[in-house]
């Protein structure tokens, strides 16, 4: 009965002692209980990049076990580790330190699965002829730490058919998780791969080189850089991550790559957070089947292909990026810039999007021999600076929306293109894939029939511009002939090359847009196949008065509008084929054409009839035709267009006016004849 009584207490005992550890499990963090877990463990996953060890390239070595190097043989000093038939093998978790040169040998790690290894390379020479000079068979975790002040070089001459068959292809390999710490030098030369793990690959500090066939550095899961300067030489890929989910993360430090591959490459993600970036590669700078990522940091890349191309997407909000020579600078399905500085000069298109290209932030400079901005679908700005001193097209994609920021562009043909086959009309600021909606004066225009796009580019190269324009001087004003206008159709087939209803525009909303174009012929400061909508922000075009050089240039043919509603324009060409505002707009505008012609140079001005300057510009180029609009401008309104030292008084009788003794053949609407000469405002 005793018995039985001390066995019932025994069990209520356990029984609330058991209550309390689950408890304490459940809700230690709350009760100040701090959870120990090991973040190097290969199960353990978190949100850091780095661990606390990864960084501690310090760590105390006293009680290691003392592994000297020397020659064909070695001594081992403490437990964990042996030499054998030239090789030093480590079994046993724990601290090692390593010194000497070894010949035609290998330092081998073959420990517990569950093994954390740290080991120090105290000026260390390890050649090998046929294998890896450091091996990691089995452990958890490597720490290799480079001792400051030491050199260590490690040479791999070459891989044997058995070390191949066994997939060691590296001067230092590792089948698990390997850290390279410390802030000594560390220098590799190999006949496969450089550095290699087929897991984690973290280098948290040293300076190394690495020269190698093949890749230089090479991980299958994660490849990550802090605090070392590194220097790629490689016969492929600089640095690659093979691993369906692997990715590259570099965060500080410096990273400098030559490679006869892609500069940086990745199957998953690619993040740039900081650090000195140089690539020269014989492919791609950057490369992933995922999303790249830059936020910050120093980066330089030259490339025979695309400076940083992305399957997916590519975003940068923070850095500086210069791109002195590639092929495309950025390209990807979807791009967003929200920050930093880039620079770019592209043999083809600077950034290119096959769907959205979105900037709302950031400084841009791109050359290009293509299209300055490019998206198969849309683009948007809505802040930042775009600055295209030289391109072909400044920007080009199906449909254009611009609410902000402030875009400079030098091209040698359209300023802005919007290449969709069909017309619609929306409110500004729609978005990516946003259907328009109604005009301003409420009515829906809904679908138009299709128009084709301009012919398609060959290899990068501008087509060529139509012959037979007449001669002209373009910065000397005077009359152009007037040639017919070039139709949107496959060259030599009159087949149109989009499909018809396509909706297309350009919207500007917000911000500034200055086109001049010093050289073409046949040109648009803003071509869209469907509608031209401007409901505020500045716009500023000048081209040659040459040809049929027309500033705004709506697809009128497809049902297309030119529609005015707030903000600012000058916009100046050649009256050949210059439209003017549709009188559905809501804001006043002048459509001024002349015969005469002004020179490269001269400014043009719009004065209320106080003599308050309402709109001004110097416009670069020579010009025979002028729209302006301004939001003080009102039905009923006497004004002065004012071109150079001449001046014509003029009096608004509709919401969209025609002054000036040329009509060109762009403008189907009344023309004022009246008033044609100008009078000497001296």
């Amino acid at each position: 009965m005793s018995t039985s009584k001390h066995i019932d207490a025994i069990c209520i005992a356990v029984l609330i002692l058991t209550l309390l550890i689950t408890v304490l499990f459940m809700n230690g963090e709350a009760l100040g209980i701090r959870k120990i877990v090991d973040e190097d463990a290969e199960a353990y996953s978190n949100s850091a990049f780095f661990t606390e060890n990864d960084r501690n390239g310090n760590w105390d070595s006293a009680g290691a076990t003392k592994i000297v190097l020397n020659g064909d043989r070695s001594t081992v000093s403490g437990g964990g580790a042996y030499a054998y038939d030239r090789n030093v093998m480590i079994t046993s978790a724990g601290r090692y330190v390593v010194s000497g040169t070894l010949e035609n040998g290998s330092i081998i790690v073959d420990s517990d699965s569950t093994s954390k290894v740290w080991i120090k390379l105290d000026g260390v020479t390890i050649s090998c002829t046929d294998s890896a000079c450091i091996q990691v068979e089995q452990a958890d975790k490597v720490f290799l730490t480079l001792v400051e002040g030491t050199e260590n070089v490690l040479i791999s001459e070459g891989i044997s058919a058995e070390a191949a068959e066994r997939r060691i292809d590296a001067a230092l390999f590792s089948r698990d998780d390997l850290t390279v710490n410390g802030s000594g030098s560390l220098t590799v030369s190999s006949a496969g791969h450089g550095i290699a793990g087929n897991d984690d690959l973290i280098i948290a500090g040293g300076v190394i080189a690495v020269t190698a066939l093949r890749d230089g550095l090479h991980a299958n899961e994660h490849l990550r850089i802090t605090d070392a300067a590194i220097r790629l030489e490689a016969g492929d890929d600089g640095a690659s991550v093979s691993g369906d989910v692997g990715d590259f993360y570099m965060e500080s430090g410096s990273l400098n790559i030559q490679s006869t591959g892609n500069g940086l490459t990745a199957l998953s993600a690619l993040t740039v957070a900081g650090g000195d970036l140089e690539i020269d590669s014989g492919n791609d700078g950057m490369k992933a089947d995922g999303d790249i990522s830059i936020t910050g940091g120093n980066l330089k890349i030259t490339a025979y292909d695309d400076g940083v191309h992305s399957e997916t997407a590519i975003t940068v909000s923070g850095g500086s990026i210069v791109i002195p020579s590639c092929r495309e600078g950025i390209e990807a399905v979807t791009v967003e810039i929200s920050g930093g500085d880039m620079e770019v000069d592209a043999g083809s298109d600077g950034i290119t999007a096959e769907k959205e290209l979105r900037i709302t932030g950031g400084n841009l400079k791109v050359t290009a021999s293509d299209d300055g901005l490019h998206s198969d679908t849309a683009i948007a700005i809505s802040g930042g600076t775009v600055l295209i001193p030289s391109c072909y097209e400044g920007l080009e994609a199906v449909t254009i929306d611009i609410s902000g920021g402030e875009i400079e562009i030098y091209p040698e043909d359209d300023g802005l293109n919007a290449n969709g086959a069909g017309g619609g009309v929306g409110f500004m600021g729609g978005g990516f894939g946003g259907r328009p909606g109604n005009r301003s004066d409420g009515t829906g225009l809904g679908d138009r029939p299709g128009v084709g796009e301009k012919p398609e580019q060959e290899n990068g190269t501008p087509p060529e511009r139509p012959e037979g324009m007449g001669q002209f001087d373009p910065q000397s004003g005077g009359t152009p002939e007037m040639p017919g206008r070039s139709e949107n159709t496959e060259p030599g087939t009159g087949i149109q090359t989009a499909s018809a209803g396509e909706e297309t525009w350009i919207h500007i909303s917000g911000g500034s847009v200055t086109v001049v174009n010093k050289t073409a012929r046949d040109a648009d400061g803003l071509d869209s196949n469907g509608d031209i909508i401007i409901s505020g922000g500045t716009v500023r075009v000048s081209l040659v008065n040459s040809g049929s050089n027309s500033a705004l240039d709506c697809g009128s043919e497809n049902g297309g509008i030119l529609e005015i509603s707030g903000g600012n324009v000058i916009a100046c060409g050649s009256y050949a084929m210059a439209e003017g505002f549709d009188p559905s707009s809501t804001q006043c505008s002048v459509l001024y054409n002349f015969q005469r012609g002004a020179g490269a140079g001269t400014a043009v001005s719009l004065e209320d009839e106080d003599g308050k300057i309402l709109l001004a510009w110097e416009v670069p180029c020579s010009y025979s035709s002028v729209a302006l609009s301004c939001p003080g401008m009102k039905i009923g309104g006497t004004y002065t267009v004012v071109v150079g030292d001449y001046a014509e008084e003029i009096t608004l009788e509709d919401v969209s006016a025609s002054f000036g003794d040329a009509q060109s053949e762009g403008f189907v609407g009344p023309m004022n004849w009246g008033g044609m000469q100008f009078r000497d405002r001296k």
